[in-house]
């Protein structure tokens, strides 16, 4: 009789989570705006999916939940991960990488004396046609001496950490993009490609700050750290708001890379999609993780087109272990 009960009770409360993940990834066409379900998808997916194993090597009935949870989000897993697919790779196109370098180890978080040069060492192997770097510590950086055209701007707060763009083409029409109150911003510039006018966006949105001491598991954390969540995600908002707007003037196709510091469940991911491809979902294969945290995969880094461009491949660049973020590339057609 109690493991009866206690099955009844493990399957209504596997059918809650499911139903939990279900929002949080939008699949009803409404994604919940609480910013606690949105980057808690990676850890309900992990725990329903060992539910699932429970349950179908119990042979029971609620493995069903799982399975159906899964067709209803099948298309929304396409953000998170790409089954491969039949198509020759091409390295045709503009060949564009964006990699928060995390300041090339200023602080020795790896324990290594030559990140720097070992970023330079991997962008020159790759060979991009325009990299776009976020955390860019000007003071710590390499050469690069196979990019003659560059656009640095620093934060308010740290003149010599910012965002940079390298390229091996001409940069023109160079601006930036400054956000109020906050050390996260961008900057921009056009390229001539072929016969046409690119506009590369580097974008750096409001970071997380996760700190070990946030939990929800001790009273006197849990609210604060709720409360920045929120606080965070209503400025990325605003700051996608800002950019946006910057962007309504721009009459030429885009490539935008950014640091999100976002999941693509979330409302900030959402906004800038709506008129946008994610590289990743157009070309990607496998697992899009760039970002770990507590083990759990997060994507939060993006490379976003404009839909008169196609996106012919796309590459996560799981090995290089240079940051905490992994690099991410694209080659762009031109219509």
């Amino acid at each position: 009789m109690k493991s009866k009960f206690l099955q009844r009770f493990l399957a209504l409360f596997n059918a809650v989570l499911l139903l939990l993940q279900l929002f949080a990834m939008g699949v009803f066409g409404y994604a919940w705006e609480y910013p606690l379900f949105t980057l808690s998808v990676p850890l309900l997916s992990l725990v329903n999916l060992l539910f699932f194993i429970f349950w179908a090597m119990k042979l029971r009935w609620p493995a069903l939940l799982f399975v159906m949870a899964f067709l209803l989000s099948f298309q929304e897993w396409g953000k998170l991960y790409q089954w491969p697919n039949n198509s020759i790779p091409t390295d045709k196109g503009l060949h564009v990488m964006s990699f928060n370098v995390r300041t090339f180890n200023r602080f020795r978080w790896i324990d290594r004396d030559d990140i720097p040069k070992a970023v330079e060492a991997f962008v020159n192997e790759a060979a991009p046609d325009v990299v776009c770097f976020q955390e860019y510590d000007n003071s710590n950086a390499p050469e690069f001496s196979k990019y003659p055209y560059r656009y640095f701007h620093s934060t308010k707060n740290n003149k010599k950490i910012g965002s940079c763009i390298l390229s091996k083409y001409p940069l023109f029409n160079k601006n930036t993009v400054s956000f109020e109150n906050s050390t996260n911003g961008g900057v921009y510039g056009d390229i001539k490609w072929g016969k046409d006018t690119l506009r590369i966006y580097n974008m750096h949105f409001e970071s997380l700050r996760i700190l070990p001491t946030d939990t929800l598991f001790a009273t006197e954390y849990s609210e604060k750290f709720i409360k920045k969540l929120d606080q965070v995600f209503d400025k990325q908002n605003s700051q996608i708001q800002q950019f946006l707007q910057i962007n309504t003037s721009v009459q030429h196709p885009i490539v935008l890379c950014t640091d999100l510091n976002n999941v693509a469940f979330s409302s900030a991911y959402n906004q800038i999609r709506a008129n946008n491809k994610d590289a990743f979902v157009a070309a990607g294969n496998g697992l899009g993780t760039t970002y770990k945290f507590s083990a759990l995969p997060f994507r939060i880094d993006y490379i976003f087109t404009d839909p008169r461009l196609k996106v012919a491949r796309f590459q996560t660049h799981h090995k290089i272990k240079l940051s905490d973020h992994k690099p991410i590339s694209a080659h762009i057609l031109l219509p």
